[in-house]
């Protein structure tokens, strides 16, 4: 594996800053629909209002993405953060319902456009780097989660107003690190020699038909994962219960899923060196993985088996979050970055949105097991969108140095 040294400090920086800002989110977002109960509302008032935010989140991912290529990367996250944290500092201060829920939704659009301008900065900075780039990002957010959610926790058994004031708090410390690490000049330079090195000075080249194609059969492949990732959040936690697993229990799976991220990242980039994946085979991998995970705790009710299906879980997930935004960084056309960013992100704003209420109503018409092979099945169908991407004149030979890594 490449020495950590050859990654650009900027995007050490960049990481890092990810890493405060996914603390200070995981302080909230696993207890939204218990701050919703407080307020004497049902879990599907709840499943709503989440719906609505996603919703939202999702305009966010195709604005950020426009803003990145036609304004400012870098303005437009002081502006969402700014906007972001003034938000969280009001639902902190005062406690309506109905103000909640109308900032909850505003918030979901800000955070919406964090996500693709940080993975087109990731891939403008160092756009040697392909699937690395994205993968430091995505894993440097995994950390923050995993130490967010046990804070979070402790701050919201005291009050749900220090979750907020938290979340806020650590939106001040990314701008903080994040505005005095990477400057206009260094991002508009950036471009400028990625722009130059693809022969394409001047405006954007036209995006051909073929690579809109390809490009939404990544998104949608991409959704539909996390349509059947997002029952783990929700659905499963039921299934669990049903087999006499106590809640509680059903937590420590998040626990395991933290620390697979961490602790198997490097048997993951052997594999990868090894046998040489490329970013195709790579998310297709994933989808199966995601379909064993399902049929594991199908077979193997028992809390052993829900153990062993989030560690396939997981590791699906490693493959497939970091390598649908890589493979769509290797096709956008110079100056267009933030789009490509914008648009496939979406297609997991729009699986978040989608795969909750979606599998409760599988889950309550049908059964478990049946909400559970539906899932299966999405997992194929995304396979199958993955296999057909590059049947639209963009198959591209990746070299060694980009295999080597994840």
């Amino acid at each position: 594996m490449e020495s950590l040294r050859a990654y650009p400090r900027a995007l050490w920086m960049m990481a890092l800053s990810v890493t405060i800002s996914a603390i200070g989110e995981s302080f909230l977002w696993p207890l939204t629909t218990s701050y919703i109960e407080t307020f004497g509302k049902s879990l599907t008032v709840a499943g709503l209002v989440l719906l609505c935010q996603y919703a939202t989140m999702l305009v966010g991912n195709l604005a950020g993405g426009w803003l990145f290529d036609r304004w400012s990367g870098r303005k437009t996250l002081l502006l969402s953060i700014t906007a972001a944290m003034l938000i969280l500092l009001a639902m902190g201060t005062w406690r309506s319902f109905p103000l909640y829920v109308g900032l909850l939704i505003v918030l979901g659009f800000f955070q919406g456009t964090f996500w693709p301008i940080l993975r087109a900065l990731s891939t403008v900075i160092w756009p040697e780097g392909g699937r690395r780039a994205v993968n430091m990002i995505y894993v440097a957010n995994n950390l923050g989660v995993a130490i967010g959610a046990v804070i979070g926790g402790i701050l919201a058994s005291h009050s749900f107003t220090l979750a907020f004031y938290g979340n806020a708090l650590s939106y001040i410390l990314f701008l903080l690190l994040f505005m005095s690490n990477i400057s206009e000049s260094h991002v508009e330079k950036a471009k400028s020699s990625k722009t130059d090195s693809a022969g394409s000075k001047g405006a954007p080249r036209e995006i051909k038909r073929e690579t809109w194609v390809a490009l939404w059969l990544l998104t949608i492949g991409l959704g539909l994962m996390v349509v059947t990732y997002s029952q783990w959040q929700t659905t499963m936690s039921m299934y669990v219960q049903s087999t006499g697993i106590s809640l509680s229990s059903y937590s420590v799976l998040w626990t395991v899923n933290g620390l697979v991220i961490v602790l198997l990242q490097p048997l993951l980039s052997w594999c990868i060196q090894k046998y040489a994946w490329t970013l195709q085979t790579q998310i297709l991998i994933a989808a199966g993985l995601f379909a064993l995970a399902m049929a594991t705790v199908v077979v193997w009710p028992a809390y052993t088996g829900f153990i062993v299906g989030m560690v396939i879980l997981t590791m699906g997930e490693m493959l497939a979050w970091p390598g649908v935004p890589a493979l769509a960084a290797e096709m956008a056309v110079p100056g267009r970055e933030g789009m490509f960013q914008g648009i496939v992100t979406s297609g997991q704003s729009a699986g978040r949105m989608i795969g909750p209420l979606f599998g409760a109503f599988l889950f309550e018409r049908i059964s478990a097991q049946g909400m559970i092979g539906f899932m299966i099945v999405l997992c194929v169908l995304a396979a199958v969108f993955f296999l057909l991407y590059d049947r639209f004149g963009l198959r591209k030979s990746f070299s060694v140095s980009r295999k080597i890594d994840v």
